[in-house]
């Protein structure tokens, strides 16, 4: 009997070792199949593409899978990765001799049936392994657009999932001799201390996969999922929110100059500083790059968010300290609110993007989106392939707005003013299309067609003995044009019309876009005998240093200061007087832009500013109205000079 009782005891316990040994077995590949079943739905439709699963890959897209997976995926024991069309075609792998090859087992298959695959192999049957490298084979299906599109796999190293059920299964085979002996009690700790270990090692790669490993914020993925259930949230509540992307200026410059690890010590600081400028309630995430994203819930004004906005840029802008030095650094930040600016985090994501870049190329700091300013937005990406078309069919037309002498009324000349007679849309203004066009290759024929256009209309007046000049506005990208300046000499000489009667106006910030080579070309613009103007002044960021050393004519107080002239109990009226003052003792004539009643025709006369322009004088005009309005304003004026006793 007591033989008995011990054999069957020592089967027993044999079976309970065999049983718990499988047990372990299973939960680590479970937890590995997890972990695969994860990497499918959280990372992977972030940065693969259909085609990756059409076709064996081409040599530059298995370059980029390559750094992407050897970053993300190929991390903790995970020794290969491939990709398969669901024939079974190898479209991807880490070992590129594998690619094109055909699965022969049913894994993929039974991974876009059930959803999950295991299997445990050598990596030696295909190469690239030790004769003792045993892997465990995980696949999942990749899910694409909406459809599975293909499955991964990923090759576990085998060698601690056996550890881990050795670890187990030892301490266990003594806890049943201690079972024999009447210590039975002591196998459950154990189990849960087994499977605390396998949770925490899941959370590590799980939170490894939604954090930036430089600054430790929550990545892209992880942002996208918290505007989701914020969105989802706002929704509920009839509640808003902002979603704001910030970029520092010049980073380059600090990683060309101080080095990577300078660089990645400002990131992790400038992270660190937006966190602690956050509530706790708030996201911010680092998208990659020099690029942040913040979340803020419960807002839903612009006034709110641009205050939001500047506190974060004084963080940012704060002085740093790197290897000894203090730097400075500056921030751009482009907002876009829900529901304003979307109702989805795709849309809200893309319109914070976009005005981010637009506060970058303005130097404004901060901007909110606008759609009239979305270059990218689709009915502005339709307008585009027909702008091109309308260039070459002659519908875009010039308006002409004339300027006045205010000590004479003389009419002096026009601004050239391009208006698109669309033939669905009617008459479109210029910001609907110009801006976009300054985005693309677009803004090069645009400026020659304005160009041809106003020089040969001036020529016309000539003919019928007006004197008169045109101006017309340039781009910043059109003083990027080494060849602008022949052009322009081109032109005038194929129209016969004298140089000085061009006026070429260009604004304060498209001066900042390159100022050594704007100079450069505004000197050559110079040289042909064409007068220069600076548009808008006042309302950009110019030195008058920089102002002074620019071979410029005519200076252009923008319209808000005019139009707050008369009204405005600030420093609007002393601007004004400043600016025409400065003008004067930089030897260059002033015009005023927004002249819309007799009372401010008047100020700005006694003030000395030279000439104006505005709706009191007359709206932009076509150029046959234009010709007539000249001409009988200066029957007008002759007659009352007649009047005048000698």
């Amino acid at each position: 009997m007591a033989v008995t009782a011990a054999v069957a005891l020592a089967l027993a316990a044999v079976v309970m070792i065999l049983y718990t040994r499988r047990y372990a077995l299973e939960r680590a590949e479970e937890d590995a199949s997890a972990h695969t079943s994860f990497v499918a739905r959280a990372i992977l439709p972030d940065h693969l593409l259909p085609s990756d699963f059409a076709a064996p890959v081409t040599a530059a897209r298995r370059s980029r899978l390559d750094r992407l997976f050897t970053r993300e995926i190929l991390v903790d024991g995970a020794l290969r990765v491939k990709l398969y069309r669901p024939d079974g075609l190898v479209t991807y792998s880490n070992r590129h001799d594998l690619i094109g090859t055909t699965l022969t087992e049913d894994s993929v298959h039974k991974a876009l049936s059930e959803g999950a695959a295991t299997d445990v192999s050598r990596l030696d049957a295909e190469g690239g392994g030790g004769p003792h490298t045993k892997a465990l084979e995980t696949y999942a299906p990749v899910t694409l657009a909406g459809r599975r599109v293909g499955v991964v796999e990923i090759y576990q190293d085998y060698g601690p999932v056996a550890a881990s059920a050795a670890s187990t299964t030892w301490p266990i085979a003594g806890a049943l001799g201690a079972i024999l002996l009447g210590l039975s009690l002591s196998l459950f700790p154990l189990l849960r201390r087994v499977t605390k270990r396998l949770r925490r090692h899941v959370q590590e790669i799980e939170h490894q996969a939604l954090h930036d490993h430089l600054t430790g914020l929550p990545n892209r993925l992880l942002f996208r999922d918290r505007l989701d259930r914020a969105l989802h949230a706002a929704r509920r509540s009839d509640g808003g929110l902002a979603v704001m992307f910030l970029d520092l200026d010049r980073f380059k410059e600090v990683n060309d100059t101080l080095g990577h690890e300078s660089g990645d010590q400002l990131l992790r600081e400038v992270g660190q500083r937006l966190t602690k400028s956050l509530r706790a309630v708030d996201t911010v995430a680092r998208l990659g790059g020099d690029e942040f994203a913040i979340l803020t819930v419960e807002i839903g004004q612009d006034e709110s968010a641009i205050a939001l906005a500047r506190t974060l840029r004084q963080a940012v802008e704060w002085p740093f300290s790197l290897r000894g030095l203090t730097l400075e650094v500056e921030a751009s930040i482009g907002i876009a609110l829900f529901p304003e600016h979307g109702t989805d985090a795709e849309t809200l994501l893309r319109h914070a993007d976009v005005a981010m870049y637009l506060s970058k190329e303005t130097h404004s700091g901060i901007e909110v989106y606008v759609p009239e300013r979305d270059v990218y937005s689709p009915d502005r990406l339709k307008l585009l392939g027909e702008l091109r078309r309308a260039i070459t069919r002659r519908e875009l037309v010039l308006h002409y707005q004339p300027k006045v002498n205010l000590r004479t009324c003389e009419v002096i000349g026009f601004e050239a003013l391009v208006r698109w007679l669309h033939p669905e849309q009617g008459l479109l203004p210029p910001d609907r299309f110009v801006p976009f066009a300054e985005h693309t290759g677009l803004i090069k024929p645009l400026t020659r067609y304005v160009l041809r256009e106003a020089v040969a209309q001036c020529t016309a007046w000539r003919r019928l003995g007006l004197d008169l000049t045109v101006a017309v506005n340039l781009s910043g990208r059109d003083l990027l044009d080494l060849h602008l300046p022949d052009d322009v000499a081109r032109v005038l000489r194929e129209a016969r019309l004298e140089p000085h009667r061009l006026e070429l106006e260009i604004t304060e910030n498209t001066i900042l876009t390159d100022p050594v080579r704007t100079r450069a070309i505004l000197e050559r613009l110079k040289g042909l005998g064409v007068r220069l103007a600076i548009d808008d002044f006042g309302s950009g960021y110019s030195s008058l240093g920089y102002l002074k050393r620019l071979p410029l004519d005519v200076l252009k107080i923008d319209k808000s200061f005019v139009l707050g002239m008369l009204h405005d109990d600030g420093d609007n009226p002393a601007i004004v007087r400043s600016t025409i003052d400065l003008a004067h003792n930089l030897g260059l004539q002033v015009v005023a832009e927004g002249v819309e009643t007799e009372e401010a025709g008047a100020v700005l006369a006694a003030l000395h500013c030279d000439a104006a322009q505005g709706s009191y004088f007359s709206p932009p005009l076509e150029g046959p109205q234009a010709q007539s309005w000249a001409a009988e304003i200066e029957s007008i004026r002759a007659a009352a000079l007649a009047r005048v006793p000698a």
